[in-house]
């Protein structure tokens, strides 16, 4: 629940409103708007879809500036983001944007997108670490903007163009990287960036540099793991002030979730605090003995939800309607499902997202071999690094060539174009340690497009708020700002969380390596699954699309479940699953 939607661009009585109706499932409170006269006869419109968890309003006019956002701020700035808060709607909060307004929006600190104009000038930011979600495109010299893409398509003359180019990008990824989207001319405004529009024009600029604040031999001493303690404190309470109920906590049995649950706990000693975690069964890798040993220790009140392909076959292309951009990681449908239950006894709940990312993840230690040990014998030294870094994915990028149709792939280039997004990361400046290069590629990119954005999707279409402290600013600034051989110490992953936590989090989580939640879907396409691909992914579908090779497609349905110990087929299939359901509803529209 709760959206940001409106244009910039000549008045159309009937633009909110088609918004609105295209973002129902975030609408189901009702929503607002508010408009205000820019130049040469623009107006900027917005509408805001309500949520229980937000203000009486998030719209705010004072003469012709005008200000909205969808989220939460927290309290960082005692004069300004208290007055975002708690004054949205006296001429106060105005006085307090000028006379720089982009040093006073980057001051605003929380998991929010807003919209701001001066009466000349509009602005699109997205918070730090990117909890919250915005689109936009400029068309006809109209700059629309939504929390999901298929608002922007309310505008009917908006051409709704796949962008080729995103086909490997999408199936090396399981998401789309970076600002572009999977449609032509529509583009994800990145976290911690502001967008100016004024007179047609567009102007971005990330407000967010957390690379000037990496660790240098020069630092003065510190206490890393008192400095990460207090900061995982402050972001906790941060979000539990969010909601006039009891949070709940999404609990994995992982360091993370547990550090975040460990903190709710310490901060709300008297309260029996909702938890929620999911299994696949106990035929299928869980972690249920780790989450028991949380909900024990700290005697939470716990729901667990039990996840098979028959609780969520039926609503499975509602689902990736929802997702807006096609993402194809299997977790989004336990991210889903938990949201539902969640949502029956709470509007906001926190997870454990942004560990890895923030705190150095086992993932980063094959890309520290390579840079080690250096190029294969006969590899070009061209793009090795960025390679690598994709082949981490183990998702479909060795298989590009075997997937596109010839047609397709004519006029892709399509490993160069890969590595093409990869490489300003490996070469910037800053930072200069290698460990945290990876760690801002995981956060703008892995955490910015990927964990952070489906998490959204999936809460607000239940009408949920899910806020990660472990990904909040300070967090991600105390990451950089710790030593990296506190982050991974040498094999051991978020060693300055887990010395941060040793005495809230119980020794076998402290010590287990990192499981990740292991969504058994290789088996599913075996067994409840099988006859649902085999539909939709028949020859005669894959053909009448025109996009896949159909003799892959079927040899990927055919491994054998004894034999078959690599190629991670079931993840490949989930992904054209998903890309299928996509397609059907957001470029053929049916």
């Amino acid at each position: 629940m709760g959206c940001l939607f409106g244009y910039v661009g000549k008045p159309n009585d009937n633009l909110l409103t088609n918004m609105a109706k295209r973002l129902h499932h975030r609408c189901h409170q009702g929503w607002e708007q508010v408009s205000t006269p820019l130049h040469d006869g623009d107006v900027l419109a917005v509408g805001q879809g309500l949520s229980s968890w937000g203000k009486t309003t998030q719209l705010a006019k004072y003469q012709r500036q005008l200000f909205a956002y969808d989220g939460v701020f927290f309290d960082k700035n005692p004069t300004f983001c208290q007055a975002a808060r708690d004054s949205l709607l006296t001429p106060d909060f105005f006085h307090l944007l000028h006379p720089d307004t982009q040093k006073a929006l980057n001051n605003l600190t929380g998991a929010f997108v807003l919209a701001y104009s001066d009466g000349e000038t509009s602005y699109l930011l997205r918070d730090h670490g990117g909890v919250k979600t915005l689109y936009w495109t400029v068309h006809q010299r109209c700059l629309l903007f939504a929390s999901e893409i298929k608002a922007l398509f309310a505008e009917a003359t908006l051409p709704r163009r796949m962008r080729y180019s995103a086909l490997p990008e999408y199936f090396a990824f399981s998401f789309i990287p970076g600002e572009r989207t999977m449609f032509e001319g529509i583009y994800e405004l990145q976290a911690g960036t502001l967008l100016r529009f004024k007179q047609g024009e567009v102007s971005l600029q990330r407000q967010f540099t957390v690379e000037t604040l990496e660790w240098t031999p020069e630092t003065p001493p510190t206490d890393y793991v008192e400095l990460v303690r207090h900061h995982l404190f402050e972001a906790t309470r941060d979000c539990l002030r969010m909601s006039r109920q009891l949070p709940a906590v999404f609990l994995s049995g992982g360091i993370d979730s547990s550090s975040v649950l460990a903190t709710a706990c310490a901060l709300l000693p008297e309260q029996k605090i909702p938890t929620f975690s999911v299994h696949f069964g106990t035929e299928y890798a869980n972690e249920n003995e780790f989450v028991r040993l949380m909900v024990e220790r700290y005697q939470t009140e716990h729901h667990w939800l039990h996840v098979r392909p028959s609780d969520f076959l039926a609503d499975f292309r509602e689902i990736i309607w929802r997702l807006d951009d096609p993402i194809g990681d299997p977790v989004t449908v336990p991210n889903y499902l938990l949201a539902r239950e969640a949502a029956k006894v709470t509007d906001v709940v926190l997870n454990g997202e942004g560990g890895d990312p923030c705190f150095g993840g086992p993932k980063n230690i094959p890309m520290l071999l390579a840079r080690l040990y250096g190029t294969l014998p006969d590899e070009s030294s061209l793009g090795w690094l960025e390679r690598n870094y994709l082949q981490t994915f183990q998702r479909a990028f060795p298989d590009l060539n075997q997937l596109f149709t010839p047609d397709v792939l004519q006029g892709l280039n399509t490993e160069a174009h890969l590595i093409d997004i990869l490489t300003p990361f490996f070469k910037t400046e800053k930072p200069v340690d290698f460990l945290n290069k990876l760690m801002c590629m995981n956060i703008r990119l892995k955490g910015a497009n990927l964990i952070l954005v489906k998490v959204d999707k999936m809460s607000s279409a239940n009408q949920l708020l899910a806020l990660p402290p472990l990904f909040s600013k300070q967090i991600i600034e105390a990451s950089l700002q710790c030593p990296p051989a506190l982050k991974l110490e040498g094999s051991i992953e978020k060693s300055v969380l887990k010395k941060a936590m040793r005495d809230l989090v119980p020794e076998p989580i402290i010590l287990r390596p990192k499981s990740g939640m292991m969504v058994p879907v290789r088996f599913w396409f075996q067994g409840e699954m099988q006859r649902y691909s085999k539909h939709l992914l028949s020859k005669k579908n894959i053909k009448r699309l025109g996009l896949f090779n159909p003799d892959y497609v079927q040899q990927l349905q055919a491994y054998d479940m004894e034999n078959i110990h690599t190629g991670r087929h079931g993840l490949k299939l989930w992904m054209l699953i998903t890309f299928l359901l996509w397609y059907e509803q957001m470029i053929e529209a049916r």
